[in-house]
């Protein structure tokens, strides 16, 4: 594989794949492939790049893959589970992490805020200047899509100044529009959805609301914010992410 950014990149994705022990065929790779490029703004691939890259795998990085046929297609893995084409003092799940926050990080480079990462050691937390010890605004373990990138920034800011805000939502049917008030307090990742944590004023109560459901965002310059006293966050992986 070339030296380049795009290569770079597919590297990373494709090497995750083979280390996972279900098996990937070169069709699924390359959705994925293709679905990490677009994040990152790089053209997409065809099969043949992909094939080609197994290929490259195999002979310029000399590792060894099990090829299983199932149905139509060949599944590739490694051989050896803890095979890798990067050579690092981190960790795989690190390097993972670190793709993840470098990503997410490019997006709302212009504001200032503090992140956690769920798994990420403290020792990379110090290479990336992030404040673990504070409380964060946004909690991931995935960055956004670009989907609801727009949304995010919106209500990161929102987060980060404490400004109310009025929006309208609909439920998981589609078919009800909510207007509320809610005063929000954290971005929340949970099993690859992204949820804004908040207090409803319509309501009066804490809301955990999807945020693809959001279809509108403005400032609610009328309303008093109302500081967070609903989602205690020293708690939050042993209560708040089990009772919402």
């Amino acid at each position: 594989m070339a030296n380049t950014k795009h290569s770079a990149a597919r590297e990373i994705i494709i090497d995750r794949l083979l280390r996972e022990r279900r098996g990937y065929c070169v069709k699924e790779m390359l959705e994925i492939v293709n679905d990490g490029l677009t994040f990152q703004d790089l053209p997409t691939v065809s099969k043949n790049t992909i094939r080609n890259d197994i290929e490259n795998i195999q002979s310029l990085y000399k590792k060894v893959l099990i090829s299983e046929k199932r149905g139509r297609d060949w599944y590739y893995q490694y051989k050896d589970p803890n095979s890798t084409i990067f050579m690092n003092v981190l960790t795989f799940g690190e390097l993972q992490l670190i793709q993840s926050a470098l990503n997410t990080i490019r997006y709302i480079d212009p504001m200032e805020g503090t992140m956690m990462y769920k798994e990420l050691p403290e020792r990379v937390g110090n290479i990336l200047g992030l404040e673990t010890e504070e409380n964060p605004v946004v909690i991931y373990e995935t960055p956004p899509t670009l989907n609801n990138l727009k949304r995010f920034r919106t209500l990161y800011e929102l987060i980060l100044k404490h400004y109310p805000a009025r929006i309208s939502y609909h439920t998981e049917s589609g078919k009800v529009e909510r207007n509320v008030i809610v005063h929000p307090y954290y971005l929340l990742n949970r099993e690859n959805e992204w949820y804004l944590l908040c207090r409803n004023e319509t309501s009066n109560r804490p809301e955990k609301i999807h945020l693809s459901a959001i279809d509108r965002i403005e400032f609610a310059d009328e309303v008093e914010f109302i500081p967070n006293e609903d989602f205690d966050f020293k708690n939050y992986y042993s209560k708040l992410s089990g009772n919402l």
